[in-house]
C-alpha cells in the first residue's frame, strides 16, 4: 500500500526533475489545443455532409473547450464557426448574431481575424437585403382573400413606427380619449401657418389612429398626403413609414399590388439610410400581418 502512495505522490509532484508543473501544464494545454483541432474538424465533416445539428454540437464542445483553456481568440473561431454552418442552413439573422459576438471578441483581443469577419458581415449583410426584398416581392402571390386583421395585435408596430416621425413623438407619447381631436387641432394650425413637417407628421398620426378605428379609408387619405408632404420636404425617413402604413391597409383591403410595392419601397428607402431598427420591427409587422 505504501509503495502505492509513493507513487502515486511522485506522479503529482513530477517524479522526475525534468517533468515540472509548468511542464504539465504546457502538456495539458496542448491536448486540449489538440481536443479542440479534433472537435472544429469533426464539426466540418458533418457540416460538409448537411448534417447541421451535429457539427453545431461539436462546435459547441470546441467552444466549451476553448473556454477552458480561457483562450478568447479560438473562443470567438468556435462562434465564428458556428454562423457558418447556420449561414448555410440560410438561417441568416442567427448566423448574423453569432458572427457579431465573435468579432467583438476578435476586437477585444486584437485578432487578425476581425478583419476578414468584418467583410463577411458586410457580405451577408447584403445577403439579408436581397432576402428581404424578395420576400416581399413574393407578396403578391401569397395574399390570400378575405383575411381578417386582429388591428389591436399590430397596434404596438403602427406605435413604434410613428414614434419615430418628427414632432409626431410629442403627441402619441400620452395618448387618452382626447388625443385625436388635439391632433386634429396641431393640424390645422400647422397647415394654417404652413409648417408641412409638422402637417405631414401629425397626418401620419391621423393615419394610425384611423387605422386603430378600422376606419381604413380614411386612413388612406391621411397617409397620402402625408407621403406627399414627405416627398415635397426630402423626409425620407418619414416617406417611408407611411408606406408602411399604406401596406398595412392595403392588406386589411386585400390589395395585393400594393401591399408588395409599398413594403418593397419602405425596406428599399430603410436600407438607404441604415435604418436598421425600423427595417426590423417593418419585417417584424410584415409577418405579425401573415400570421393571421
Amino acid at each position: 500500500m505504501i509503495f502505492t502512495v509513493i507513487g502515486i505522490f511522485d506522479f503529482l509532484t513530477g517524479g522526475d526533475e525534468g517533468d515540472s508543473l509548468e511542464k504539465q501544464l504546457r502538456k495539458l494545454e496542448d491536448i486540449l489545443e489538440e481536443e479542440f483541432n479534433t472537435l472544429v474538424t469533426i464539426a466540418g465533416y458533418y457540416a460538409d455532409m448537411g448534417e447541421t445539428q451535429e457539427a453545431l454540437d461539436y462546435l459547441e464542445r470546441a467552444y466549451r473547450v476553448a473556454s477552458e483553456m480561457n483562450d478568447e481568440e479560438l473562443m470567438a473561431f468556435a462562434l465564428d464557426s458556428m454562423g457558418d454552418v447556420y449561414l448555410s442552413n440560410r438561417k441568416v439573422k442567427t448566423a448574423m448574431e453569432y458572427f457579431r459576438e465573435a468579432l467583438r471578441i476578435y476586437t477585444s483581443v486584437n485578432s487578425p481575424l476581425k478583419m476578414d469577419l468584418r467583410e463577411k458581415i458586410k457580405e451577408v449583410e447584403k445577403i439579408q437585403e436581397a432576402m428581404d426584398i424578395a420576400s416581399i416581392s413574393r407578396l403578391q402571390e401569397e395574399v390570400e382573400e378575405g383575411v381578417e386583421v386582429d388591428v389591436k395585435a399590430i397596434e404596438p408596430f403602427l406605435d413604434r413606427l410613428v414614434g419615430e416621425v418628427d414632432s409626431a413623438g410629442l403627441y402619441s407619447s400620452h395618448p387618452d380619449k382626447d388625443a385625436a381631436s388635439r391632433i386634429r387641432e396641431a393640424y390645422q394650425i400647422a397647415r394654417d401657418i404652413g409648417d408641412t413637417p409638422t402637417e405631414a407628421s401629425l397626418l401620419l398620426l391621423l393615419a394610425a389612429y384611423s387605422i386603430k378605428n378600422e376606419d381604413f379609408e380614411e386612413s388612406l387619405k391621411h397617409i397620402k398626403k402625408a407621403e406627399d408632404l414627405f416627398r415635397e420636404n426630402k423626409n425620407d425617413k418619414g416617406l417611408a413609414i407611411s408606406l408602411v402604413l399604406e401596406g398595412v391597409v392595403d392588406f386589411i383591403l386585400n390589395s395585393p399590388e400594393g401591399v408588395a410595392s409599398t413594403f418593397r419601397e419602405a425596406v428599399e428607402i430603410f436600407q438607404k439610410l441604415d435604418e436598421k431598427a425600423l427595417e426590423s420591427t417593418t419585417l417584424e409587422l410584415l409577418s405579425r400581418l401573415y400570421s393571421f
